[in-house]
């Protein structure tokens, strides 16, 4: 009777009707096109997590424990995807000179949106004065522990400490632990050398490592093809997670409501306006046919809050539907989840010091903001590649204001539910920089892009 009296039948339920859910899914996915049918695991899962909401979101315990495995699989295929796509794109390239002309035309466009964000972030986190009325956020800040302190203190590292960590130390280690800019210098050294060999002592020296390379991607982009099959599940999974820690969550976050909401406009702002204008006027293609085309990958970005996790859909999606050469794809993307990255490095922390500002009264000047606004550059360089971006890239900010680090503690019960917004801004922007790079080197293929096949079903 005390083992039944343990077993958490809510949570057993809550299992069942989502397996339902599942076959509705299978179902509709042959009815309907691919979008409709992430939108459709996107309601459900809302839906299912808002019902079941509870203290520690006990009753969706397995529905977050199917979204993390998957979340695992896709993280896994990161390294193998990067550093075989990679290497694979360059070495088709044979060319040295498009290979630098493609790594200068992604690094400049990708820094350009982060510029973007911080100043969309600055201007309406002045104009609109956010945090004057939000004191009470901060008026236990002297209650912060110092242990948590310490914790949080101890994210901070010095900018060449930062920039040192991006290069390759160990190269087993690095694909472990999926730092996504060594893996591509890694690759980038490979291809080098590879053409650097074949034109030296001919092809036939090094065509059996080239046919290795291509028959491991294909084994590998066959692997993933089935993992983003699952997607709409492992959406409805994570969703209803996300819904049901927001639900529960309400007392605290309606202190910081505003916050999220300013977040979640300049995110959006940035998405579907700055972007917008660099795809119709750069990358010269419809800005509302490319986002039908890269909808799997903000999906898979908003609900699993990961840029790195979302790379291998984001490939996928940009070479066949919308027509991104593999050179750019495979090389631009994957930089734009290690430099820029717009949501958390740029319009999340400079938010964040605005609030603070104005909630504490402190009286900026000109100087102040300037050096705000390239501090924020600086950082979203020396950020990338490291977990937690969004918290490291808050706690340095503020360092290097001399604001208080404790502020940012008090302000982390809004990070996970923001964080959707600024994971789709990074992968947003990673795909919109391929798409202008690919049309600035004549890599973006037209009539894949006017296709109007969606999906994989």
């Amino acid at each position: 009777m005390d083992l039944l009296l343990s077993i958490n039948w809510t949570a057993l339920l809550v299992l069942a009707i989502a397996l339902l859910l599942f076959k509705v899914l299978n179902y509709i996915a042959y009815k309907v096109n691919w979008t409709l049918v992430i939108l459709s695991s996107l309601v459900m899962g809302a839906v299912l997590g808002i019902l079941f909401s509870s203290k520690d979101n006990a009753s969706l315990i397995w529905l977050e424990l199917i979204g993390k495995i998957y979340v695992n699989i896709i993280t896994a295929l990161v390294a193998p995807v990067v550093l075989v796509s990679v290497i694979s794109g360059f070495i088709s390239l044979n060319n040295k000179e498009k290979m630098k002309s493609i790594g200068l035309k992604s690094v400049f466009w990708l820094l350009l949106s982060a510029a973007a964000a911080i100043a969309l972030s600055m201007f309406f986190g002045i104009v609109t004065g956010i945090g004057k009325s939000g004191g009470a956020v901060f008026s236990d800040i002297s209650s912060v522990t110092d242990s948590t302190l310490s914790s949080y203190e101890g994210m901070k590292t010095s900018f060449d400490q930062v920039l040192l960590s991006l290069f390759p130390a160990n190269v087993i280690g690095d694909m472990a632990s999926n730092n996504v800019t060594a893996i591509i210098i890694i690759a980038i050294a490979v291809a080098v050398s590879y053409v650097a060999v074949a034109s030296e002592e001919g092809e036939e020296k090094v065509k059996g490592f080239r046919d290795l390379i291509e028959a491991v991607k294909k084994i590998i982009y066959r692997i993933l093809a089935y993992v983003i099959d699952l997607t709409p599940y492992a959406v409805l999974c994570l969703v209803a997670g996300s819904a049901g820690k927001l639900f529960s969550d309400r007392a605290a976050l309606i202190q910081l409501v505003l916050l999220v909401a300013l977040i979640y406009f300049v995110s959006f702002l940035h998405t579907y306006g700055f972007n917008a204008i660099l795809l119709k006027f750069y990358a010269k293609v419809s800005p509302v046919r490319f986002y039908r085309k890269i909808f799997d990958a903000q999906a898979v970005a908003f609900t699993t809050q990961s840029s790195v996790g979302s790379l291998p859909v984001t490939i996928e999606g940009l070479t066949k539907k919308a027509g991104v050469d593999e050179e750019v794809a495979n090389f631009t993307a994957p930089l734009g989840t290690t430099i820029g990255m717009p949501g958390c490095t740029c319009i999340w922390p400079v938010l964040l010091v605005l609030f603070y500002v104005n909630a504490a009264g402190l009286d900026w000047g000109v100087g102040e903001y300037v050096i705000l606004a390239f501090m924020t550059l600086v950082l979203s360089l020396g950020g990338a590649g490291v977990p937690g971006i969004g918290v490291v890239s808050a706690v340095a900010l503020f360092s290097a204001m001399n604001l208080p680090v404790a502020a940012v503690v008090l302000l982390m019960p809004i990070n996970n539910i923001s964080d959707m917004a600024r994971t789709l801004v990074n992968v947003t922007t990673a795909n919109v920089a391929a798409a202008v790079v690919a049309r600035g080197t004549d890599l973006l293929d037209d009539e894949i892009f006017l296709t109007e096949k969606q999906g994989n079903k």
